[in-house]
């Protein structure tokens, strides 16, 4: 009659995964329980930092990876964001294309951004933007039907109200009456 030793295959997941965790679980369960044999016990135990190694810079790796698709990217379009710089409440929107300008080493970018309302604007947004825009030195309005806003910040400029990066930047946005999508132009220097 064969020794057999009840729930193996649970065991095993368990040892496997405490393995790739923490290798003295590893050790500690395996001693316990005796699954493997000991010369394949050492060569995991031997492994396992290395697998310990690979479990934390992947992420770091990550991180500044996809750095300049995380932060730079939607910090510009976020409503507060837009609200601060133009002094314009936008209605709900999303970011449907997004085109990555040249990034440099000492960290200027350039960004591109289509964005879209999620419902078409009523007249009283369009209102506002002319009573808001004809006030404002940064801004043009072009037949009516077309919004433009441009402010640059930095050198000795202020930047406008909120929490903003502080840095040399290029803002502006165009908005088209009655169109369901506007863009916004990002530069840092």
């Amino acid at each position: 009659m064969v020794n057999e030793k009840p729930n193996t295959l649970l065991k095993s997941i368990v040892l496997a995964a405490s393995w790739l965790m923490l290798s003295p679980l590893f050790l500690i369960l395996d001693g316990r329980w005796k699954l493997l044999p000991k010369w394949l016990r050492i060569v995991l135990f031997i492994a396992s930092p290395m697998m310990l190694f690979v479990i934390v810079m992947v992420p770091i790796s990550c991180y500044f990876h996809y750095w300049g698709y995380w932060y730079p990217r939607h910090h510009f379009v976020k409503p507060k964001v837009v609200e601060n710089i133009t002094g314009v409440r936008l209605p709900k929107y999303k970011v449907v294309e997004y085109e990555q300008g040249e990034r440099y080493f000492n960290g200027d970018y350039s960004d591109s951004f289509t964005l879209e309302f999620k419902e078409m604007p009523n007249t009283d947004f369009y209102d506002e933007l002319d009573k808001c825009f004809r006030q404002s030195d940064n801004a043009t309005i072009s037949d009516s039907t077309v919004y433009r806003w441009s402010k640059i910040w930095g050198n000795g400029i202020e930047p406008p109200e909120g929490e903003l990066e502080s840095g040399d930047y290029e803002f502006s946005i165009r908005i088209e009456r009655g169109s369901k999508t506007f863009h916004i132009d990002m530069i840092r220097w």
